[in-house]
């Protein structure tokens, strides 16, 4: 198979026909798909002649660079040739769901102090600086709660899972402190449980992270500023030789806004690419992280606010912790996007200690955890009787983790009493998933699809020997999808899609032997506008979740709601006012309003810790000034509007607005200074506040907060020098 030619494959595969079927009579495509065939009959789809956009081979290109080497523009966060919704494609884009791209140019531009600043401009997202230290920020999409950090969205770093099953800390508890900005190269947003690739904690929606493969050049950066703020970077890559590396590493110090916040921590990521005779692509990387830090804790609202306590002022000096993370991934993919086969194996060992006060004394909590998994996917793309476009998606992936968790009161750091919890848990998770998409009109596109998922748990209780339940759940999620495209610029879509979270052992099944992974019902209905200049996006939708599980904060008991509705909307739009060539000025403006409401449950009426809405506003850019010199960043102002701080609606937070922005300043000799800042210019207190007292019936003083710094100023200079010989032919990884 060679690019470019026309290739005539006859597929005569037993299974993967009456799979698809199946998956699609499922999901709800019985409209479009006949009947699964019965018995053991062999079903061979008809002659499919196929395309190959893109040669399996890697091509061999020349390397043109410039001595030395100024940074790369890009000048749209999703490129102008992505498939749309209405192709038939594999591409994320080309899912019937509200879907975001960012691109590495686009990072490079924004203001990222925390990797929760990736992700607060884009549209949907909530996020929560909880200000304790090294842990997990508060991530949220579609009506859930960001004070459970980001446990409902399903997070994978190049097909790697990161929510922790079965955490001590918090249900699925998500930590994305190892990312490195610089090594991104690019994040898929996927807003609701519609991917099939991706099932346990996809609530909200899923984001997947590529990381790069290789640059021309290498770079070395210092940073500092406010709160005692350090941090230098440096990476090393080429596009040169047969094993291309993409190194990188990091060291970080903050003293932090209030006292007992001090953060240190080191980031070593390495990654070796190859390509194989047969021109497949194989990467191996590894990473070792690690971070020790302090915890002021929370402290009461209505002291702050009458001046009797000090919003710096930490609960316990000792509060703090520490986390060591190794992990060894590879990755391999063989053949165009569309025809693509690729997997990946993992393995990580994550050992996590956290001493914190949330009022009735320290408690340590202890989780030490090694984690092994793969996936693989395969993709078909052709047209039956050159007539019907279609693809056909089939994959599996499997995952296990082996944990040890303790928690136990604690003065000091020094152990004071029983233990709570002392819990050995193996939990394996094995999953398969397929998709269909048809296009039997030229302007209708159907998608089917779904994936099930097996749990299997192995439970040593050392505190109740012999009680701890051993379960083995499944749960199924079928999806199911339609674009409509009437013409070129106008996209219609709307989707059906189940998702759920696995059950927490240590929180949850001990003394719940009877659960059920939490599975939730939603649907959604959008319309996509994109020309040359304008893009907009605008989509309704509701879920439904069978029970709520609640926690208001790490170590406090998990309570269960009952049934919960939520119902919202997604804007978000983008005016190019300058696209060139040489430059770049963007508008962009995205809000989502959600509304959510318990079921059955008076006196509770609201899931709490949800803003009613949040909106961004701002301007990207990257602009030609003078001599080959260059002028980029981005700045953008959040509004977020009230919480319900109790699920009577009685105690709620105020809407605040967060300003942030970058500057930076590029010369062709390599050269890059910036600058970037945040500031809140009235609210500082609603962004992480917790009612500490009764879910109905609480006062005032039951609601801590964790003030946010008024102003967060950073800057900077990088270098970038190159790394790749004009003359040279190196092999491209890319395909």
């Amino acid at each position: 198979m060679r690019g470019h030619e026309l290739l005539v494959v006859r597929i005569g595969l037993r299974a993967a026909l009456p799979l698809a079927t199946a998956l699609l009579v499922v999901s709800g495509g019985a409209c479009f798909a006949q009947s699964a065939p019965t018995g053991n009959s062999a079903v061979d789809l008809p002659e499919v002649k196929v395309t190959a956009s893109k040669p399996i081979r890697a091509r061999r290109e020349t390397v043109r660079v410039q001595q030395p080497v100024a940074a790369p523009t890009i000048l749209t966060n999703t490129p102008q040739s992505a498939p749309g919704k209405g192709d038939v494609s594999s591409a994320v884009t080309a899912l019937p769901a509200a879907v975001t791209i960012v691109d590495a140019a686009a990072i490079s531009r924004a203001p990222v102090a925390t990797y929760g600043d990736l992700f607060r401009s884009l549209p949907g997202f909530n996020v929560s600086n909880f200000g304790q230290g090294a842990i997990g920020y508060g991530l949220s999409l579609r009506g859930y709660t960001e004070a459970e950090h980001g446990r409902d969205i399903a997070y994978y770093i190049d097909g790697v899972p990161v929510n922790e099953v079965s955490s001590l800390h918090t249900p699925n508890y998500a930590d994305l402190n190892i990312l490195l900005p610089e090594t991104v190269k690019s994040i898929e947003v996927v807003r609701g449980p519609f991917s099939v690739e991706y099932g346990d904690s996809n609530l909200g929606g899923s984001v997947n992270i590529t990381t790069k493969e290789s640059e021309p050049f290498g770079m070395a950066s210092l940073s500092g500023g406010t709160q005692g703020t350090v941090r230098g970077v440096a990476t090393y890559s080429t596009t040169q030789g047969a094993y291309i590396p993409y190194l990188a590493l990091e060291g970080y110090r903050t003293d932090g806004t209030h006292d007992n916040s001090l953060i240190e921590r080191y980031n070593s990521f390495n990654k070796i690419t190859t390509t194989l005779p047969d021109g497949a692509t194989v990467s191996f990387r590894a990473q070792a992280y690690g971070t020790t830090f302090g915890a002021p804790g929370y402290a009461s609202r209505s002291a702050i606010e009458a001046g009797t306590v000090s919003e710096r002022s930490a609960t316990n000096s000792t509060d703090g912790g520490n986390k060591q993370l190794e992990n060894f991934v590879m990755n391999y993919s063989s053949g165009p996007k569309d025809q693509e086969l690729k997997g990946a194996l993992f393995v990580s060992h994550d050992y996590f200690n956290r001493y914190a006060d949330f009022g009735g004394g320290q408690r340590w909590q202890h989780d030490d955890r090694t984690t092994v998994g793969g996936r693989i996917s395969k993709v078909w793309t052709g047209a039956i009787n050159d007539q019907l476009p279609v693809q056909v998606l089939i994959g599996s992936n499997w995952r296990s983790d082996v944990i040890d968790a303790f928690q136990a009161p604690t003065t000091a750091r020094t152990v004071t009493g029983a233990p709570v919890v002392d819990l050995g848990v193996t939990q394996h998770n094995i999953a398969v998933f397929g998709q269909v998409q048809v296009k039997p009109l030229p302007w209708l596109k159907l998608t089917g699809g779904g994936r099930f998922d097996q749990f299997y748990y192995n439970i040593n209780d050392r505190l109740a020997p012999g009680v701890a339940p051993n379960i083995s759940p499944g749960i199924g999620t079928p999806k199911f999808g339609i674009a409509i495209t009437p013409v070129k610029w106008i996209e219609f879509f709307a989707n059906y899609g189940q998702g759920f979270r696995s059950i927490d052992v240590p929180l949850e099944l001990i003394g719940n032997p009877g659960l059920k992974p939490f599975k939730i019902v939603s649907a959604e209905g959008g319309v996509q506008f994109t020309f040359d200049r304008f893009k907009f996006l605008a989509s309704y939708w509701t879920t439904d979740s069978q029970n709520e599980s609640f926690q208001p904060a790490p170590s406090l008991p998990v309570t269960f709601l009952g049934k919960a509705r939520r119902d919202g909307f997604d804007l978000d739009g983008r005016y190019f006012v300058v696209k060139d060539s040489t430059s770049m000025v963007a508008i962009f403006a995205n809000t989502s309003g959600v509304r959510t409401r318990l079921l059955d449950a008076a006196p509770s009426f609201y899931v709490p810790n949800v803003p009613n809405y949040v909106a961004n506003i701002g301007v990207d850019f990257d602009v030609a000034t003078r001599n080959a010199e260059r002028l980029s960043g981005t700045a953008y102002v959040t509004l977020v509007g009230k919480k319900n701080l109790t699920q009577d609606g009685l105690l709620t937070t105020s809407p605040y607005s967060r300003v942030t922005g970058k500057l930076a300043y590029s010369w062709p000799d390599g050269w890059t200074a910036f600058t970037q800042a945040t500031w809140y210019p009235g609210n500082r207190l609603s962004e992480i506040a917790i009612n500490f007292g009764d879910p109905t019936g609480a006062n005032p003083a039951d609601i801590f907060v964790s003030a946010q710094p008024e102003l967060v100023v950073l800057a900077g200079l990088s270098y970038r020098f190159p790394t790749a010989v004009a003359s040279a032919t190196p092999r491209t990884l890319t395909k």
